[in-house]
C-alpha cells in the first residue's frame, strides 16, 4: 500500500477506545446494536444497515483484483468487511468508525486482525487502499455542523467547490477517490438524490472529468433497498486509471439480480445489450453535469427524445406553499372556529391538506364541500385583535406556539406568510401521478402543494397550462425533472416545476375561454384515466402537442 506523511495506517500504535484490533468473534449480520435515540442514534449519525445481498454485490467488486489492502471509512459493525473477508480473507484491512458505541461493538464483530480506528475519516490523512467498500453516513447539509473554514477546507482537499447543500455522503465519496490507489477498486452505496440535486454538479463534474466510474446501478424507485431510509439507493463502481474517454455506463434495476448482472457485465468488461433487457446501458459520460441524471437512467422509454419550445417558467413563477410551523393551531376546522368565538372574517380560506382536493378544477363548491365535512381549511389571519382572537392568541402563547422557530421568526408571530392564492396547485409528492389543480377559487395553500402565478395575467395560459399538464405529454414533461425517492415517490421542487419543458400558450377570445371553460368543468367529472385521454384528444387543436 502506498502511503502519505511515510506513515501506514495499518502499523498505527494501539490504543483502546482509539485504535484496536478486531477479534471477529461475532458474525455482524447476527448481530443486532442497541437501540439508542437522540444525537447518538444510528438515524442521527446517518447509519444504515446494508442488506447482505447487496454487501456480496459491493464486496465482489472491491475483491476482484485480489487487493491488498482493503478500506471501508463508515465501518459500522463490519458487516461490508466481513463479506470481503469471506472472498479474499487475505487481505490487510481496516474499518473507520466515528461513533465510539458503535466502535465498541465492531471490535467484536469486524473480520479477525482488521485494524478499527475510532476518528472522522473526513478528517484522517488515509493512505492509498487497494480497494474500499462503503456505505457512507446519509446526513443532510441542514444537520452537518460545517463552518465556512470546513468547507473551505473539504474544498482545498478535494480540489472542487463545493455547494453548501452538499449531503456527508458526497464528501466521503470524494475523500474515498483520493484514497483509492492506482488501478485500486471501490465500490460505494448512496442516495441517488446527488445525480439530480443541485449540489451533486460539482460531484458529477468530478465523476465525467476525472473519477469515470465503470458503472452505477440505480434501484428502481419502488425498490426500497433499506427500511430505515425512503430513498432511491444507487451503487457506484470505481475504478482508478480508467482512460479519460472511458464510458460511465449505467442501469436502472428492478431487482438486487438487475445490479448483480450489471456487476458480470462489468468484470467481464462487456457492457453492452443487457442480456436480460436488451437495451444498452446509458452513457453518463455524454451527459452535462447540470443535467438530471436520475431522470435519464430511470425515465419511462416514452418520454425520451421528447422535445417542446418552452418551459413553464416562461409563463409562471412557481412557489412553495405557507409553512405554518404549528398547522395544527394555525389551520382550523368549522367547529373550532365556533369553539373560539372566531368568525371568517378573521381566517382565509386554505387548502392544509392535498387528499382534501382532487381533480381538475377546485371550484367554491368544492371549498363549500370540505366545510360541510368539518376539514381543517381556514388559516388564522386576522386583521385586527379584538375579544375572541385575543383570547385565541392568549391560547397560542400558553401551548408554546408563538416560541417556535416559524412564528418567532415572523414580524408578527400570529400572521401567515403573505402568499395570495396561486392560478394553479401543483403537487409535492406524488406516486402514481401528480396533482395539477387550476384554482378558481380565493382559496391559499399549505406546503402540501406548490403554487403556479401567472407572470401576466392571462386567463388563456392558465387553463391551456392546467390541460397541458394534466396531459401524457404533460406528464412526459414532469418524468424529465421529477425528483425520485423510495418506495416509488416522487417529488417536486419550485425550480423543478418552472424547467418542465410546454408548448408554447397562443391567445384566445373571450368567447373561446367561456367554450374552453365549460368543456374542462365537464372533464373534471371524469376519473382521472378517462379525463387524461380525453384531453389528449383536445390538445391538438389547442396547443402544437403530439400524442
Amino acid at each position: 500500500m502506498e502511503v502519505r506523511d511515510n506513515q501506514r495506517f495499518l502499523s498505527l500504535y494501539y490504543q483502546p477506545g482509539v485504535v484496536e484490533m478486531a477479534t471477529g468473534q461475532v458474525d455482524p449480520f447476527t448481530r443486532t446494536e442497541p437501540q439508542r435515540t437522540g444525537r447518538g442514534s444510528a438515524k442521527s449519525l446517518g447509519q444504515v444497515f446494508t442488506p447482505p445481498e447487496i454487501a456480496d454485490i459491493l464486496a465482489r467488486w472491491v475483491v476482484s483484483r485480489e487487493p491488498g489492502t482493503i478500506l471501508d471509512p463508515a465501518v459500522g459493525l463490519g458487516h461490508l468487511l466481513h463479506q470481503c473477508w469471506l472472498l479474499h480473507a487475505s487481505a490487510e484491512y481496516l474499518g473507520v468508525e466515528r461513533d465510539p458505541h458503535t466502535f465498541k461493538e465492531a471490535v467484536q464483530c469486524a473480520p479477525p486482525k482488521t485494524k478499527l480506528i475510532c476518528g472522522d475519516y473526513l478528517r484522517l490523512d488515509a493512505g492509498w487502499f487497494d480497494g474500499i467498500i462503503a456505505n457512507p453516513p446519509y446526513v443532510k447539509a441542514h444537520h452537518l455542523d460545517f463552518g465556512e473554514s470546513d468547507w473551505r477546507y473539504f474544498e482545498e482537499r478535494f480540489g472542487t467547490h463545493l455547494d453548501r447543500l452538499t449531503n456527508l455522503y458526497g464528501l466521503f465519496l470524494l475523500k474515498i477517490w483520493e484514497d483509492l490507489a492506482p488501478g485500486g477498486r471501490a465500490s460505494v452505496i448512496v442516495p441517488a438524490e446527488f445525480l439530480n440535486a443541485n449540489f451533486g454538479t460539482e460531484i458529477k463534474e468530478r465523476l465525467v472529468r476525472s473519477v469515470r466510474p465503470a458503472g452505477i446501478a440505480v434501484f428502481d424507485p419502488r425498490h426500497n433497498v433499506f427500511d430505515q431510509a425512503l430513498t432511491t439507493s444507487c451503487v457506484l463502481f470505481l475504478e482508478k486509471g480508467r482512460p479519460q474517454g472511458a464510458a460511465i455506463h449505467s442501469v436502472r434495476a428492478r431487482s438486487v439480480e438487475d445490479v448483480r448482472s450489471f456487476l458480470e457485465d462489468l468484470l467481464a468488461e462487456r457492457p453492452h445489450p443487457n442480456a436480460k433487457g436488451g437495451s444498452l446501458y446509458l452513457n453518463l459520460a455524454a451527459h452535462a453535469p447540470g443535467e438530471k441524471w436520475l431522470n435519464q437512467i430511470l425515465m419511462p422509454a416514452q418520454s425520451k427524445g421528447h422535445s417542446l419550445p418552452r418551459v413553464v417558467g416562461d409563463y409562471f413563477r412557481c412557489l412553495r406553499g405557507i409553512a405554518t410551523g404549528a398547522n395544527n393551531y394555525f389551520c382550523l376546522t368549522p367547529a373550532e372556529l365556533a369553539a373560539h368565538g372566531l368568525g371568517r372574517q378573521h381566517c382565509e380560506p386554505c387548502i392544509t391538506k392535498a387528499t382534501d382536493v382532487d381533480g381538475l378544477i377546485f371550484t367554491e363548491r368544492k371549498f363549500a364541500e370540505l366545510v360541510k365535512q368539518d376539514r381543517r381549511c381556514f388559516l388564522l389571519n386576522p386583521q385586527q385583535v379584538d375579544e375572541a382572537v385575543g383570547a385565541y392568541l392568549a391560547l397560542g402563547e400558553k401551548q408554546g406556539v408563538r416560541d417556535r422557530y416559524l412564528p418567532s421568526h415572523r414580524p408578527v408571530w400570529y400572521l401567515p406568510e403573505n402568499r395570495g392564492p396561486a392560478d394553479i396547485w401543483v403537487g409535492v409528492f406524488s406516486r402514481e401521478s401528480v396533482k395539477f389543480i387550476l384554482n378558481e377559487t380565493n382559496t391559499r395553500n399549505l406546503t402540501c402543494f406548490h403554487g403556479l402565478y401567472g407572470k401576466r395575467d392571462y386567463r388563456a395560459h392558465r387553463l391551456l397550462m392546467t390541460l397541458f399538464l394534466n396531459s401524457s405529454a404533460g406528464r412526459r414533461s414532469f418524468f424529465e425533472v421529477n425528483r425520485f425517492y423510495g418506495d416509488g415517490l416522487h417529488k417536486l421542487e419550485p425550480k423543478d416545476v418552472e424547467a418542465m419543458p410546454c408548448p408554447e400558450m397562443p391567445s384566445l377570445s373571450e368567447q373561446e375561454l367561456d367554450q374552453l371553460f365549460e368543456r374542462m368543468l365537464a372533464l373534471d367529472r371524469l376519473e382521472n384515466g378517462q379525463r387524461q385521454g380525453a384531453i389528449d384528444q383536445m390538445l391538438p387543436e389547442l396547443l402544437a402537442v403530439r400524442f
